[in-house]
């Protein structure tokens, strides 16, 4: 049995266009489509999203980009069924491959990292405010600046 796709860190396209069959178009329109496909080598489903973004300001070139998020049993009736919601990206909230428009090839995504990305942004901003603040008073003695580690600690 072939390794699955979860397994490897880049997937060719080559690689997805041998395994893949398609299960049920879930919808489709001239700009995105949603499908359930199946991994003829493991038995793995994926719910797959694509979409044709048109880059204006390069003269209208098209650029193709599809996702596959694995989904388990339950998830393939819920969305054969109509049971289940699909949207990309509200839905979308577990590892999931993704290529870039142009390339060859697909990596994972895990959308869990953006939160926490945003969260060290935010504290990075706190922690840029707290020194500026500091730096401001003017006031560089020992004191001062002990009580600017136990701010910093604090965030």
């Amino acid at each position: 049995m072939e390794e699955s796709l979860s397994g490897l860190k880049l997937v060719p396209h080559h690689l997805l266009a041998e395994r893949l069959e398609t299960i049920r178009e879930l919808e489709a329109d001239a700009l995105e489509s949603y499908e359930v496909m199946k991994d003829k080598v493991t038995g793995e489903h994926y719910l797959v999203y694509r979409y044709i973004h048109r880059d204006i300001a390069q003269g209208g070139e098209e650029e193709k980009y599809h996702h596959l998020m694995p989904v388990d049993s339950d998830e393939v009736l819920g969305l054969l069924f109509g049971e289940q919601s699909y949207r990309y990206p509200e839905q979308w909230t577990k590892p999931y491959l993704r290529n870039g428009g142009q390339g060859d090839s697909y990596v994972w995504f895990d959308p869990a990292n953006v939160e926490s990305y945003n969260e060290y942004e935010q504290l990075g901003h706190e922690v840029m405010k707290k020194l500026a603040e500091f730096k401001k008073s003017g006031q560089l003695d020992e004191e001062s600046v002990r009580k600017l580690m136990n701010d910093l600690d604090k965030l």
